[in-house]
């Protein structure tokens, strides 16, 4: 049986999450502002949340309809039958979000969506579902963007950014599905050399390694949502979990992560350790804008987080004049190569790349937290 999703992704990713879901489920899906839209088997929601590496979260999709007004929400909720999702005995929690201007708060929408669901079960089963906004067994989204109503029910739980390898924190530490999604620009397969040379927490050579390895890179997480919702059976997940696991590839692979500062190197350290793929990835001190600091073997690729703005650059140069140093360091150890970039400080480094010759072939906008950010691919 074939059901409507929808999965959430950082904004400017969409395209490459729909190619992402379509490899791995052999499906059709729809990118769109910051969700991806496709049909897929209930065993194909094990397999997303398992590994997927770009996405978010991935919800069953109740509704998406045009509305005129706060009333048509409570309308288009209370039509939708829920017993196929949540048991009479458990409790529910509405998410709301509100994008665009109206005449109502989130808050109105969580209020309305609510009492529909509520409603709508009273009716049908002759059970008053509990509402518990702190620790919900189920949780439903619900999205007013302009005058479309998007409702869905959470099989994931908390974001599956949230990996649960970092047992080291860096200060400006990208979001693994960022980093995984800068893989797949780059164009990277595990027979050819990469680096991060700039690693911090080691956020990108981990997400290299998953992807090398083809190990599931949410295999720490044991609090699926899914696993509370009726339609969903845990032994079935468990087997496919465990067949997942039998098919992880233990070769070798070149992969590096390079740091200058020891505190965070020992951090990259003990996230692969806790992600499991620390024998996968050679990590080594060494600054990024000094050639002989490099490995010797033949770099490709290299993807990279550099820092950039006050707080992120301590030795005090700009972020133009550590792009710069990067750049040429790169011009010098690994000329022709493939560079993958992201970066808040994009005109200092587009300026830098134009003034090192090294050209930028592909751009794209994206939102790294709350920064407008872009990611550059470029031949050094």
């Amino acid at each position: 049986m074939k059901i409507k999703f929808f999965a959430t992704v950082s904004p400017g990713i969409e395209d490459i999450a729909s190619k992402e879901v379509e490899r791995l489920i052999d499906c059709k899906a729809t990118p769109d502002i910051g969700k991806i839209f496709f049909e897929a088997s209930i065993e194909n929601v094990y397999i997303l949340n398992l590994k997927a590496s770009t996405l978010n979260k991935i919800m069953i999709q109740l509704c998406r309809e045009h509305f005129d007004k706060l009333d048509d929400l409570y309308k288009l909720t209370k039509k939708i039958d829920y017993g196929w999702l949540i048991g009479a005995d458990q409790t529910f929690a509405v998410r709301s979000e509100r994008v665009g201007v109206h005449n109502f708060t989130s808050i109105d929408i969580s209020r309305v969506v609510g009492q529909a669901v509520i409603d709508s079960f009273l009716e049908a089963y002759g059970k008053r579902l509990k509402v518990n906004l702190d620790n919900p067994e189920v949780e439903v989204y619900a999205l007013v963007r302009n005058n479309e109503f998007i409702l869905g029910v959470n099989t994931t739980g908390n974001s599956l950014h949230k990996r649960g390898y970092r047992v080291y924190e860096h200060p400006a530490a990208l979001k693994p599905t960022l980093a995984s999604a800068m893989l797949e620009i780059s164009g990277w397969n595990p027979d050819k050399g990469l680096i991060d040379p700039m690693c911090g927490g080691g956020t990108i050579p981990i997400e290299a390694a998953f992807k090398a390895r083809d190990t599931f890179p949410n295999r720490l997480r044991e609090d699926f949502a899914f696993l509370r919702l009726k339609i969903f059976s845990k032994d079935e997940y468990e087997k496919i979990r465990e067949s997942l696991l039998n098919s992880e590839k233990r070769e070798f692979f070149e992969i590096y992560g390079m740091e200058k500062f020891p505190r965070h190197l020992n951090g990259a350290l003990k996230n692969a350790e806790k992600a499991g793929v620390r024998e996968t990835i050679k990590f080594r001190l060494g600054d990024a804008t000094l050639p002989m600091d490099y490995p010797e073997d033949m770099l490709k690729f290299i993807v990279v987080n550099p820092p950039y703005g006050v707080r992120m650059v301590p030795d005090g140069r700009s972020p133009k004049k550590l792009y710069t140093g990067f750049l040429r360091a790169l011009k010098d150890k690994a000329k022709g190569s493939t560079l993958v970039l992201i970066t808040a400080a994009y005109r200092k480094f587009e300026e830098a790349a134009e003034e090192n010759d090294v050209a930028i072939l592909e751009e794209k906008r994206v939102l790294h937290g709350e920064l407008k950010a872009k990611i550059f691919k470029c031949k050094v």
